[in-house]
């Protein structure tokens, strides 16, 4: 009966070391480490959990060198010790005309340091905007799986068509690799080009790297293997409308008849639109220590802070 350690849980499930014929029923994300290394350490476990900017959490567990290359090769990709996270002490309204406004302050924390006020509005950060452009938001709607249809509304002329558009096959640039014959990788990627690695080593990796890709899959990431482009850039800066600058000869949109100075306006009969209260903690993620400045408008105008992110309590 084979013996499995798995090396990351989601959501910060414990850990427990079994003989077990099948997979745990806990969200493995990477690395199961093989028997042999098991055998020859099984009461020097090690523990460090990671969290990504969406708030996904997990545990790389096992011996003190595959844990470190879990957590580096985690790291590499954006995401943060959980001993090491920052917090903002805020609490934002996610919907109607108050979206974006701080409902809540908590006292003694680093938004209170930075003077920020309930009913302020974060309109900037670091000189960016944080309410997400058209551009980015039919950005995200469109990316997804090669192979997979989507409906496309588009604006031409004063008029609205409508395109189903089936996604072609793309290649992602960058990532971390494939790892190697002892550690395995198998990347995912979101629409923005971050990366997630998906770890697995010994007889249970693959197993640990399907549950990586269920987990994740959720924050709309997907497998580098299979991800699909309909062919099209965008105007990520344009504040009022999505605007397709140019379309991919022989693409599936191209195929479609969309063309450039086509307006998207719809993606799956959904029209675009993003909470900008519901991002701003994802805008926000940093480790403790970490700075931000600020354009905040209030009643009184508007002004810059700087906020330095704080520690977060021990549970």
């Amino acid at each position: 009966m084979p013996i499995k350690l798995a090396l990351f849980h989601a959501r910060n499930t414990p850990a427990k070391l079994s003989a077990t014929p099948a997979p745990p029923r806990s969200t493995l994300l990477a690395v199961p480490l093989a028997v042999i290394l098991l055998a020859l350490a099984p009461h020097t476990g090690q523990c460090t959990s990671v969290a990504d900017s969406k708030g996904t959490t997990g545990n790389c567990i096992g011996i003190g060198p595959i844990v470190n290359k879990c957590v580096q090769t985690f790291e590499a990709s954006g995401l943060i010790k959980v001993s090491e996270l920052g917090t903002t002490g805020l609490t934002f309204a996610i919907s109607g005309k108050e979206d974006g406004r701080i409902t809540q302050v908590v006292p003694g924390s680093a938004a209170a340091q930075a003077g920020l006020q309930v009913g302020d509005l974060i309109a900037a950060i670091n000189g960016k905007s944080t309410k997400p452009t058209p551009g980015m938001i039919a950005s995200e709607r469109t990316f997804g799986v090669r192979g997979e249809g989507i409906d496309v509304r588009v604006r031409r002329d004063g008029k609205e068509l409508s395109f189903n558009v089936v996604r072609d096959p793309q290649t992602a640039t960058g990532g971390p690799g494939q790892g190697n014959a002892l550690l395995y990788i198998r990347p995912m990627v979101n629409w923005k080009g971050q990366f997630i690695p998906c770890m697995g080593a010994g007889p249970a990796g693959f197993a640990a790297i399907e549950y990586c890709y269920k987990t994740f899959s959720k924050d709309g990431y997907v497998k580098v293997s299979e991800l699909g482009t309909i062919g099209v850039q965008l105007d990520l800066d344009r504040a009022d409308a999505a605007i397709i600058t140019s379309v991919n000869p022989d693409s599936a949109s191209a195929k479609a008849g969309i063309k450039a100075g086509d307006e998207i306006v719809q993606v799956n009969q959904t029209p675009l639109g993003e909470s900008v209260g519901g991002i701003l903690p994802e805008l926000l993620f940093g480790r403790a220590g970490d700075s931000f400045t600020l354009t905040v408008d209030s009643a009184g105008g508007s002004r810059t802070t700087k906020l330095t992110l704080g520690k977060k309590p021990k549970e």
